[in-house]
Order: structure tokens, then C-alpha cells, then sequence
């Protein structure tokens, strides 16, 4: 593929981006930013924290085809699985429409695999029929751990494998091909954090990544890029 070429086009791109404003430090004016910019380019889904979601809801009432997605666990993954359990099921009747949980990276290291397995499996059913997508942080795993959790998300019954938080660090090609050795096309894949370019983007697409998580800026820079490659083609 010419990198220059998109095999995609803007409108399509734009349907793969979860446009995101999930900082500890991301304020009103970050949420309608991202609302702006999902109006204008008709991205996937929004993804506001949780405290700013009715003001997510009210901006986005006259368009339905942009999704709500709420966060879990966010972005730790530590917290006990009642208390996970009763935030999905407040995210759920507040009307979002995906659900992206922290899975609990300390059980991971620690071996608690069933405890890991049975957590996500109780907040699956809790949010069932909405999307659940799983998050592991890749950047604080090794290979191995990376592979495990691959895993147990898919025997778990989510719905999509999402590799990070964007909070630690940035996603790689190596972690993609670790997680597509362990499942295959099984599950979905989401990725998350570090990714700032058409480019990256479009390589990470064809490795077989169905969604991104993008902050805002890098999000616009993106639809920019891409639609200035259409227009000189």
C-alpha cells in the first residue's frame, strides 16, 4: 500500500473513530470540542467521563448516529467488581451505548486469572446487549501477559479487545501482532493511545484493528490528513 493512497476513505475512517476526552484533566470545553468535531466528521462514538455525560447526551439528542460510550474502571482497572458492576449498570440506563471496562491489570500480574475471567463475564451480562470492550493496557504488560489477557477477554464473551487506556503509553505494531497471534479474527480490536497519524491508522487497519480510540486533537489532525489526500489524488 502507498501511503499515500488511503484504502479508505474519509467518510469510512471517520466511522472507525471513537473520538475521546478521557483525561483526568479534560474539561467542559474538551467535551464539546470532541462533540464538535464528532458533528462535523460523523465519528463513531464519543467518549466523555463519565461526570460529563449529560452534557454529552443533550449535545448529541438530534444525532443518533453517533454513539455515547461510557468508561469503567477508568482508567486503573483496581477497583472492586461491585463497584464496577454498579457503574456499568449506571452508565447502561443513562443511555450509552458502548461500554469500554479496565480489566484489573494487578490480578493479571498476580495470576488471578478466574477472578479476572468471572469480573468481565458479571459486567458483560450487566450491560448485555451493548458492546463491551475490554481494555488491558498493553504498555504495562509483558508479551506473555499481553497474550493471557487476550484470552480471557475472548473466553470472557466480550465483544472487543481494546489495548489501552491512552492514559500509559502508546500502542504498537508488536502488541497488535501479539493479540492477532493469540485470537485471531475471534473478537474485535480496538486500539488506544498513540495513534497520531493517517498512517499509523491505516497500517494498524490492515493488521485487522476495527476501531480507534483518538483524542481530539489527534483525531482532527487525522480526518485533515486524510482528506487532503483525497482531495490532491
Amino acid at each position: 500500500m502507498s501511503t499515500h493512497n488511503p484504502i479508505i476513505s474519509s467518510r469510512e475512517i471517520a466511522r472507525l473513530i471513537d473520538i475521546s476526552a478521557v483525561r483526568a484533566d479534560s474539561t467542559r470545553q474538551d467535551v464539546e470540542d470532541i462533540i464538535d468535531g464528532a458533528i462535523k466528521h460523523n465519528f463513531i462514538c464519543v467518549f466523555p467521563m463519565p461526570s460529563m455525560l449529560l452534557l454529552v447526551f443533550e449535545k448529541l439528542k438530534d444525532h443518533p448516529q453517533i454513539g455515547i460510550g461510557g468508561v469503567v474502571g477508568f482508567p486503573s482497572g483496581g477497583e472492586t467488581t461491585a463497584s464496577k458492576l454498579f457503574q456499568a449498570k449506571e452508565l447502561k440506563e443513562a443511555g450509552c451505548n458502548e461500554i469500554d471496562m479496565v480489566l484489573n491489570i494487578g490480578k493479571l500480574k498476580s495470576g488471578m486469572l478466574n477472578d479476572i475471567e468471572d469480573e468481565i463475564r458479571e459486567i458483560k451480562a450487566a450491560v448485555s446487549p451493548l458492546p463491551l470492550k475490554v481494555i488491558m493496557e498493553v504498555v504495562l504488560l509483558t508479551d506473555e501477559e499481553i497474550k493471557t489477557a487476550s484470552s480471557i477477554i475472548l473466553k470472557a464473551g466480550a465483544d472487543y479487545i481494546k489495548t489501552g487506556t491512552g492514559w500509559a503509553g502508546a500502542t504498537t505494531l508488536h502488541h497488535i501482532d501479539l493479540i492477532k497471534e493469540t485470537v485471531g479474527d475471534a473478537i474485535k480490536l480496538k486500539v488506544a493511545g498513540g495513534v497520531r497519524t493517517l498512517d499509523t491508522l491505516l497500517e494498524m487497519y490492515q493488521m485487522g484493528v476495527s476501531r480507534f480510540g483518538i483524542g481530539y486533537k489527534s483525531a482532527l489532525s487525522i480526518m485533515e490528513e486524510c482528506i487532503n489526500r483525497e482531495t490532491h489524488e
